[in-house]
Formats: structure tokens, C-alpha cells, sequence
């Protein structure tokens, strides 16, 4: 270590590196290139969580808090997979993490309604992507939670 001079610093045997990284279908990611992708010689593939497996990590998040929601949120999750499924097939440029799924689940037990939760959360992340993927984006949301959930607060 230049800095310090001499000085030696040797990892404990049993240290490891571990990085991830967003697949290149997610906007903004770049390709490794070859030589930072050797240095990585193990790669494990995750997708998403199973709905149950997702939900189950919101409630280590929230606790009991998350009971006041739970049909509510199911249909959250299942909207969430809609629309990664749509951005893995290159039909939308933006896929929601679980962080979209926690973040709503946190507006709406603190009592924020289900029309300003879906619009801030999972719809106008859209807008900066046009007309035709906020249109599809609104598609989803009515067909989990029915048309009329954007219409009107609840």
C-alpha cells in the first residue's frame, strides 16, 4: 500500500470478493469488459424472488405493519413481475426492484392511498420514457387493481 509507506496488508484466508451487477437489459448498465470479467471466475445468476419468497422479505422488513396490507400487497408483487417481465422481453426500459414493492408497502401503511401510492411508485417512473410505456404501464396497473384505481383515490 503506496500510503502507508511498506506496509503489508494480507486478507485472512477465508476473505472473499463479492460484486453484483444488473443485466445489460437494464437501462444504463454497461458491458464489463473482458479483463474486469476474469477477475470474477464464479457467476450465479438470480432473478427475482418467487412472489411468497418477496413477500416474505417485505415482512423481515415491516414486521406486523405489513398484515394490515396483505391481499393488497400480493397484488402489488404481482403487478411488480408484470412489469419486469415486460422490461426483460424490451418492452419497457425500466424494471421495478423490491425496493418499488417496500417503498409502496411503506406508503400505504403509513396512509397514503392506493391511487398516489401506484402513480408515485410504480407509474411515473415511466413518464420519461413516453407516452406508449406510461399507456402500457397504466394497462397493467387496471388489469391487477381494475381501471378504476387511477381514476379516483382509495
Amino acid at each position: 500500500m503506496k500510503e502507508a509507506g511498506d506496509l503489508v496488508i494480507k486478507a485472512h484466508k477465508d476473505w472473499w470478493v463479492v460484486a453484483t451487477i444488473n443485466p445489460l437489459t437494464h437501462a444504463g448498465t454497461k458491458e464489463l469488459p473482458p479483463q474486469l470479467i476474469s477477475r470474477f471466475p464464479i457467476r450465479i445468476y438470480m432473478d427475482y424472488p418467487s412472489p411468497d419468497v418477496e413477500y416474505n422479505i417485505l415482512k423481515t422488513h415491516l414486521g406486523d405493519d405489513l398484515d394490515k396490507i396483505e391481499d393488497e400487497i400480493m397484488d402489488v408483487i404481482k403487478l411488480a413481475n408484470k412489469l419486469r417481465r415486460s422490461a426483460e422481453a424490451g418492452e419497457l426500459d425500466y424494471s421495478p426492484s423490491i425496493r418499488e414493492t417496500l417503498t409502496y408497502a411503506k406508503l400505504r401503511i403509513s396512509g397514503v392511498d392506493k391511487k398516489t401510492a401506484l402513480k408515485s411508485v410504480f407509474l411515473d417512473v415511466y413518464g420519461q420514457f413516453g407516452e406508449f410505456q406510461m399507456k402500457k404501464v397504466k394497462e397493467f396497473i387496471g388489469s391487477v387493481f381494475g381501471y378504476a384505481v387511477l381514476e379516483g383515490g382509495q
